[in-house]
This record gives C-alpha cells, sequence and structure tokens, in this order.
C-alpha cells in the first residue's frame, strides 16, 4: 500500500510503495487531472500541472530511478517449509520526495480534481450524497487518490500536536474548490521559504504553511505576486503561469 512518512529534516514527505502501489497511483493522477482541450478550465490546467509533477517523480521512481529500499514481507523459512515454497523475505518499495508546502498545495488541488470528477461521473452538480453515487463509489482512480490523501494526513497526524492537527483539517477542507485561483509563483515562494529554514522551525511553522496555502486569498505575498503576475502576463500577451518572479529560486541541492 502507499506509504506516507517524514523525510529526516522535515524538509517534505517521502512517498513510497511497490511497483504495483505506485503505478496504480499514477494511473489515478492522470485519469483524474485529464480536463480535454476545455479552454475555460485554464484555472484547473495550471493545478493540474503541479499535480502531474508529482505524478512524474511518482513514476520515475516505480521506474527505478528514484529511492530503492528493501521492507520485510513476513516470510521466513517456517513458511516456505510449510508451502513448499523459497521466495524472497523482502518486497522492494520505491519512493520520491516531495516538500511540504507543495504536498499541502496538491492535497487541495485533489479534493477540488476528485469534486470535479464527481459531478463528471454523475452529471450533477456537486452536493454531499452524490460522493455515495453507484458511479462514484466504487470508481478505483478516487479510491487510489484518497488513499493517497489518507496516508499523507496520518503523517501530519503524527508530525504535529492533536490541537493543531484539528485545526489543520479544519482549514485543509474548507475552501479547497477556489484553490484554482492560486498563482502558483506564490507557492513557488513559499517552497523557497521553506527550504530555508531549520528543522526546529519547520515543525513550528508546519500548519502556517498550510494554513496561507488554504487561505491564500487573504495573504498579503499572495495578493502582491497575483497583482504583478497579471500585469506582466498583460504586458507580455501570455498565460499568467508562464511569469517567472526573479528572486524565487530552489536550491540546487535539497537535503531531505
Amino acid at each position: 500500500m502507499i506509504k506516507v512518512e517524514n523525510t529526516p529534516n522535515l524538509t517534505g514527505v517521502k512517498i513510497s510503495g511497490d511497483y504495483n502501489d505506485l503505478c496504480n497511483l499514477v494511473e489515478a493522477l492522470h485519469e483524474i487531472s485529464d480536463l480535454g482541450d476545455e479552454v475555460r478550465l485554464r484555472g484547473y490546467h495550471v493545478m493540474t500541472t503541479r499535480v502531474l509533477g508529482l505524478c512524474y517523480d511518482i513514476r520515475h521512481a516505480f521506474q527505478g530511478d528514484r529511492e530503492v529500499e528493501l521492507v520485510e514481507n513476513g516470510m521466513d523459512e517456517d513458511k516456505m517449509k510449510w508451502h513448499k515454497i523459497i521466495t524472497p523475505k523482502n518486497n522492494v518499495y520505491y519512493s520520491c520526495n516531495c516538500l511540504y508546502p507543495e504536498m499541502f498545495y496538491i492535497m487541495l488541488a485533489l479534493n477540488s480534481l476528485i469534486e470535479r470528477r464527481i459531478r463528471i461521473l454523475t452529471k450533477k452538480g456537486y452536493v454531499f450524497t452524490e460522493a455515495f453515487d453507484k458511479r462514484v463509489i466504487w470508481d478505483k482512480s478516487i479510491a487510489n487518490v484518497r488513499l493517497l490523501q489518507a496516508s499523507f494526513t496520518e503523517c501530519v497526524q503524527g508530525t504535529i500536536s492533536e490541537g493543531t492537527f484539528a485545526r489543520w483539517l479544519n482549514f485543509m477542507n474548507s475552501k479547497y474548490s477556489y484553490i484554482t485561483s492560486l498563482s502558483t509563483q506564490y507557492l513557488d515562494l513559499l517552497n523557497t521559504k521553506y527550504v530555508k529554514m531549520t528543522k526546529e522551525k519547520r515543525l513550528k511553522q508546519l500548519s502556517v504553511f498550510a494554513k496561507r496555502i488554504a487561505e491564500f486569498e487573504y495573504d498579503r505575498d499572495h495578493q502582491e505576486i497575483s497583482k504583478e503576475v497579471m500585469e506582466a502576463a498583460r504586458q507580455y500577451g501570455c498565460p499568467p503561469d508562464e511569469i517567472v518572479i526573479r528572486g524565487i529560486d530552489y536550491p540546487e541541492e535539497i537535503v531531505w
């Protein structure tokens, strides 16, 4: 199954699983991110680009281009003797890493994409009861994506205090429908700021970063970046997501 756990320096999380786990997750992420050629969904296209960025790393993980580890599978000599077979005692698990702020954003983006998929499957406007529609509740893509989200939530729960986690759940499930309006240059700003922190400061600021992403429309940094991006897009006649802001640079190497 998909496993999500903190990296040693709390820089982000490690997503791991066996070949089939990660392969199924990649298929689900691609399925749920498929928007077709609808131009009116520009905000969704920008959002899915970040989701597919994670998908890219996961795909390269099960292709063997990222981390590989051996995990005990419960097999021992007695079981092999009983079943009259010889098998490995370990399974191969593949993994990749994702920065914490980026992961917060992707979780919100996936909520929004799941909501859209429910509307597509049921051909109705989204309401709570439609999540239990027979065309939704058995959907493999939604189930696999929810497994990733549940594993990530379990990781966060084990990292922060009980009270902080309760607040985290509230703002991570409040306004995800509007996440398509977030200027991703702002996300790059938060990613680079987070990477520069010490491990101790990251732990203290973890829920703060999540809240800033969830409530981005009230954040002054986002307001300034969004204004700058829109003005530059009009000036150069290009989509806002193609604008690059100077000074927001990722390090050549990230110490996870």
